[in-house]
């Protein structure tokens, strides 16, 4: 079985923007579903709640989506009058679908989002105009990590061998931090410049000594070569997660279709952490797997509740240090000509609301 199969695809991590700045869609953003939520907000008529607000996202079918699929089938999107529509991501990345008005909110991992960010500043783009995170949704806590060769039994032993990792992409950002923890850094491995998945392949069929990836290949690797998971996202807190990315207009805004939105994230939230076992079965189809092994691999994510938002993301929060780390990372490797001030890509405005 193949991550595709499993869905465990970080869609945006990969992509990396060509990007003609374009400037005007900014300041129409969310034009058909900001506009209805526009003429509604604040009305509690019965006519109103008749007629829920359409919000319009694209995800990624992995485990990390188990409270998105749980809030649609569930329908407590409708208990907050929005109607959430769930699309595939297509080629462009998440946050171009947001500035083009293609989705009205994105669920894009935080490197990818800031590695599209980095690109729209070298183009001319203010800072202050581009999209804004405004919640945390999940993280991964062991569904990505490096497994070994059965010889290699900590981070330590990595130096000297061969290691896959994708160049300027989230598993690059990983291996990077995972060395660190040993005091090491990328050039005291043979870096194999691979995607996960092809990496993944390669350690199983033994052609690499470890690699930087993901479920099922983490496991696989285990089996296939007796191999060992010297390190995982389990034991890199908030190293990779999905954060939630609107228009800096409706940022500013704070259009009731917005703040109804990320009320019905956090109900979904509650209810795949208080029964797993109902979420699982409810969620199974959606993710493409049995309801056993939706449980199965829960574990490897956490989602981001409210509490966790206001701890990470208010006034000294972990997020701007984790923030400015990925920053500081894709400056010294070149990736990024110049650091930016990145809290100014956060809204704190819709915590607690």
């Amino acid at each position: 079985m193949n991550r595709n199969q499993f869905s465990f695809i970080k869609t945006g991590a990969t992509m990396l923007l060509s990007i003609v700045m374009l400037s005007g869609l900014l300041a129409c953003g969310n034009t058909n579903s900001a506009g209805s939520a526009t003429n509604t907000a604040g009305d509690n008529s019965s006519s109103t709640k008749s007629n829920p607000v359409t919000v319009k996202t694209a995800y990624a079918p992995f485990i990390g989506g188990i409270g998105i699929y749980a809030l649609d089938d569930k329908k407590f999107d409708l208990d907050h009058n929005v109607d959430l529509k769930i699309g595939a991501f297509g080629a462009t990345s998440p946050l171009m679908s947001v500035m083009t008005g293609d989705v009205d909110i994105a669920f894009t991992t935080l490197q990818s989002y800031l590695v599209s960010v980095n690109a729209l500043i070298e183009e001319g783009s203010d800072i202050s105009t581009l999209p804004k995170i405004v919640y945390l949704h999940n993280a991964s806590t062991g569904a990505d990590g490096i497994v070994a060769d059965a010889s290699i039994k900590s981070v330590a032993d990595l130096k000297g061998k061969s290691v896959t990792a994708q160049y300027g992409e989230v598993t690059h950002y990983m291996l990077a931090k995972a060395l660190a923890t040993a005091g090491m850094t990328v050039d005291d491995v043979n870096l194999v410049d691979m995607s996960p998945g092809k990496g993944g392949a390669a350690f199983v069929a033994g052609s690499v000594d470890a690699a930087t990836t993901f479920e099922p290949y983490l496991s696989q690797g285990t089996t296939a070569r007796d191999g060992n998971i010297i390190i995982s996202t389990a034991d890199m807190k908030n190293t990779i997660l999905d954060v939630v990315v609107v228009s800096a207009k409706n940022a500013k805004e704070k259009p009731e279709w917005l703040l109804n939105t990320l009320k019905a994230v956090e109900d979904a939230t509650k209810y795949v952490n208080s029964d797993l076992d109902d979420a699982a079965k409810l969620t199974a189809d959606d993710l493409q797997v049995s309801a056993e092994e939706v449980k199965a691999m829960y574990p490897t994510v956490h989602l981001y509740t409210m509490a966790d938002n206001i701890e990470g993301m208010n006034e000294g929060g972990w997020l701007y240090t984790t923030m400015k780390d990925v920053v500081d990372f894709y400056t010294s490797i070149g990736t990024f000509k110049k650091p930016f001030d990145v809290k100014q890509l956060v809204s704190t405005d819709f915590l607690s609301k």
